[in-house]
């Protein structure tokens, strides 16, 4: 049988340099050739969004799709008032500052966008990234070292454990598991400067909500903070789109939350928001702050009035819960997994790599745009289609995706309701 690789077939070669490295890689890029699944050949000709115009990088054709790829979850990106307020932003400020914060990147509606999300979030103030990921970075290589001890849910975001990397002591906890996170504190209490759980609010592959309640009052006994990345919570969970702190009523009780532009707000940046003392403390710390140009104004301007939206018109995030609802019985009532996902963030279960991009592939050439989730994004033999759905699909959308499916997996004879 032919060998079907994975990355991490290939993370580690001792021996080799890192051209000799590159060389034998070749074998998983040819094998995404072979199943026509690399990823960056695919070119969208629109905007990404419900509908899209895909450049297929085998067949060189353009195919017009159903997308649910991206998490634009409420749709902001191509709002009219969203659009406006970026093409104010620049008439006024320019495409971009070419400076970092503290030497004259740092505008005014920089700092009103960052005083809209501390109120988000019930804190005092926030700091802007040009990226959710540098936000993660930026707050865990700052802010925690050998002296301290953090304990990580097993399913967060890459980022988180690219900022910890090296810096800090890190274990990882079973995801949502209470008991053994107990366990863990009541052992590690005590013997560190700083005993700190980090978690996601919304897992961003599987879909479900951290234990949040949980997680504070198991702080609260063990003396332990709270830091949560929320970036598939604002604009979805809680009242007004105000995340999941807010759904679960925690905000008092977690210490730094951090979040992205480039989701539900339509943008592009992230931020961390927590009390004044350490948002002043990360603004001369935190390297991937004051080391990079600041968020560009158009995605400033957009940002910001992506938030006004959440309250000015909050039907389209109610649209966007009847169109998961939706979505999620029609899958189920057909008989797919979708494993505990409690968000528009909905995982088709496979658990076969080679099955997962086959699928992605037969759905694509008939028009449904949806991506494998497979190693290392997930764990080995986990894998699943990743399915984002957003207010602005239509329910001919919907119907058009689980059509499709159950075309694809009875044609294809992929068993995929047997999972």
């Amino acid at each position: 049988m032919k060998k079907f690789y994975t990355m991490k077939d290939f993370v580690d070669m001792p021996e080799a340099n890192i051209y000799e490295s590159a060389e034998q890689f070749q074998k998983f890029i040819n094998q995404f050739r072979d199943d026509k699944s690399y990823p960056y050949g695919f070119v969208s000709g629109t905007a990404v969004s419900r509908n899209m115009d895909v450049l297929d990088y085998y067949s060189g054709n353009e195919v017009n799709t159903v997308s649910f790829v991206s998490s634009n979850y409420l749709g902001l990106s191509q709002h009219h008032k969203v659009i406006k307020a970026v093409k104010n932003a620049v008439e006024q400020y320019g495409a971009g500052t070419c400076a970092a914060p503290p030497i004259g990147g740092y505008t005014n509606i920089h700092k009103e966008l960052e005083k809209k999300l501390a109120r988000l979030h019930g804190k005092e103030d926030a700091i802007l990234y040009t990226s959710g990921y540098a936000a993660n970075i930026g707050v865990f290589q700052n802010l925690f070292n050998k002296s301290d001890m953090v304990l990580v849910d097993m399913f967060v975001h890459a980022s988180i454990y690219d900022g910890l990397k090296n810096n800090t002591n890190t274990k990882i906890y079973k995801h949502n598991d209470m008991n053994y996170l107990e366990l863990v504190l009541n052992r590690e209490k005590g013997k560190y400067r700083n005993l700190v759980i980090v978690t996601d609010g919304v897992f961003s592959q599987d879909g479900d909500l951290a234990n949040l309640p949980g997680i504070c009052t198991l702080a609260e006994k063990y003396g332990a903070m709270v830091f949560v990345d929320d970036a598939h919570g604002v604009g979805v969970m809680g009242n007004l789109g105000k995340g999941t702190l807010d759904y679960f009523g925690v905000e008092d009780r977690v210490e730094i939350v951090t979040g992205t532009l480039s989701k539900a707000l339509g943008s592009a940046g992230g931020y961390a928001a927590g009390s004044k003392k350490l948002i002043d403390y990360l603004r001369l710390y935190s390297r991937s702050n004051t080391f990079s140009a600041s968020i560009a104004p158009p995605a400033v301007g957009g940002a910001s009035k992506a938030l006004d939206l959440f309250e000015e018109e909050p039907y389209i995030i109610k649209g966007l819960w009847e169109n998961t609802a939706y979505l999620k019985k029609r899958l189920s009532d057909s008989g797919f997994c979708i494993g505990l996902s409690e968000s528009p963030i909905v995982p088709l279960m496979i658990n076969d790599d080679m099955k997962a991009i086959y699928a992605a592939r037969k759905l694509f050439e008939r028009g449904v745009y949806v991506v494998p989730a497979t190693y290392p994004a997930v764990k080995l033999k986990n894998s699943r289609l990743r399915v984002n759905v957003s207010a602005m699909h239509t329910l001919e959308d919907l119907d058009y995706f689980c059509d499709t499916l159950e075309e694809v997996d009875r044609e294809c004879d992929l068993h995929l309701r047997a999972n």
